[in-house]
């Protein structure tokens, strides 16, 4: 019998599949045992993506919760499954990269003013001879409560 993939698998299946005079011996402790050793794992978050990528597909998996693996375990998967690898690492930069760029994207929509936030030691500076906000803000500076201000302004000057 072939289960398909949304299918879970039970310990009656299990022990269905297996020599009767085996499934036999079980008790009803073990049985209860074996229904949660095969029962998944609920994750808090749990993405599962599959992404064209030319010819073929990806898939990306993203699974977070609290950690409950022993630390043998923890040891194991590090040996078994490496993290710094070349990949790893491009597609780690990359998704770090796409972040920032996404941030950066949505406060340029939201017309937030980062200058102040990318360099802190600028201070913005008063431009008393731009008097109306449409001839400030077509030098590039700011409007702000009726004055034009210059976030580009150097505090050395």
């Amino acid at each position: 019998m072939k289960l398909d993939n949304s299918a879970r698998i039970s310990g009656d299946y299990v022990l269905a599949r297996m020599a009767p005079e085996v499934a036999a011996t079980f008790s009803p402790a073990q049985r209860e045992a074996l229904q949660m050793a095969l029962t998944p794992r609920r994750h808090p978050v749990n993405i599962r993506l599959s992404l064209p990528l030319g010819l073929t597909r990806i898939y990306l998996v993203v699974l977070a919760g609290t950690e409950v693996r022993s630390p043998d375990r923890r040891r194991q998967d590090l040996v078994q499954h490496h993290l710094w690898t070349p990949l790893n690492m491009l597609v780690m930069a990359g998704t770090m990269g796409a972040g920032i760029l996404a941030l950066l994207a949505m406060l340029q929509l939201a017309a937030v003013d980062i200058s102040g936030l990318l360099n802190p030691d600028v201070a913005p500076a008063g431009i008393p001879f731009k008097a109306d906000r449409t001839s400030c803000e077509a030098s590039g500076r700011t409007w702000q409560n009726d004055n034009c201000l210059d976030f580009g302004h150097d505090p050395t000057f």
